[in-house]
């Protein structure tokens, strides 16, 4: 039996799928998993950052399926540098998307996790994570403006607007079932203390004062509210929407990618 899952991540729509399967799996065998950067590549800082935001989202997805979870880091960063002499000491089955390469881990099983083909399915959890990876791409530029003493008003006020598409997706899931009334309560919940967070972070900003702690603690909050809505949302949903509702999603969807 499977114990522990060693389970890349990368930044693709795929990949994020794949996380869901191995949370749900790692969650029926009583099983962690551990998360690895799965991108090779300059460990530049922009790089290190929007890695660090991948794998707090991803181990976020797996906590909030009941599943111990770990991010598995280096001195270059997280990446499979390094892990391959113990791989086969250490994990029982690696987790890949559909479409990525086999990991140079020998001795290792390796589950090929299925991607959804649906157009509409895909077209509107491609709009969602679209969604997700630009939220996460401006706090980035707000803190990377911070840093170079150039930070606009405007980005933290663009951090306030509430994302559209998981509003979207969360009103048709619990039209279809309840089982999940608690999350989303508790997803609720976290979208508030997250909008009012950075409501008092640009009232700050505004004064003048010292932000750059607060806005990473809302960045790394706001990334655990995204991992959440990854890895208990999305795999709920393309077990209880109809076609039709992700039909109807998908015309919402090009709506908004049309204004």
């Amino acid at each position: 039996m499977y114990r522990h899952l060693l389970v890349p991540v990368e930044r693709s729509d795929a990949c994020v799928e794949a996380i869901g399967h191995a949370a749900e799996l790692a969650r029926s065998l009583g099983a962690r998993i551990t998360f690895v950067c799965g991108e090779t590549g300059e460990h530049d800082a922009l790089t290190h950052r929007r890695t660090e935001a991948l794998l707090a989202r991803a181990e976020a997805a797996a906590r909030a399926q009941g599943v111990p979870a770990s991010v598995l880091l280096d001195q270059g960063g997280a990446t499979f540098d390094g892990i391959g002499h113990q791989a086969s000491r250490d994990y029982d089955l690696v987790c890949i998307a559909q479409g990525s390469a086999v990991p140079p881990l020998a001795g290792v099983a390796v589950l090929v996790c299925p991607a959804d083909a649906r157009p509409s399915v895909t077209r509107v959890v491609g709009a969602l994570l679209d969604e997700h990876r630009a939220r996460s791409d401006a706090f980035e530029d707000a803190l990377a403006g911070l840093r170079a003493k150039r930070l606009a008003q405007r980005t933290i006020e663009g951090l306030c607007v509430a994302p559209r598409e998981e509003k979207a997706l969360t009103l048709a899931l619990r039209e279809r079932t309840s089982a999940l009334d608690a999350e989303f309560d508790e997803l609720a919940r976290l979208a508030g203390r997250e909008a009012a967070l950075l409501a008092r972070i640009a009232e700050s900003a505004m004064r003048g004062e010292e932000i750059e702690d607060r806005l990473h603690a809302c960045a790394r909050f706001a990334w655990e509210r995204m991992g959440r809505i990854e890895g208990v949302v999305l795999p709920a949903s393309r077990r209880c929407l109809r076609d039709a509702d992700w039909s109807a999603l998908a015309d919402h969807a090009g709506r908004d990618s049309a204004q």
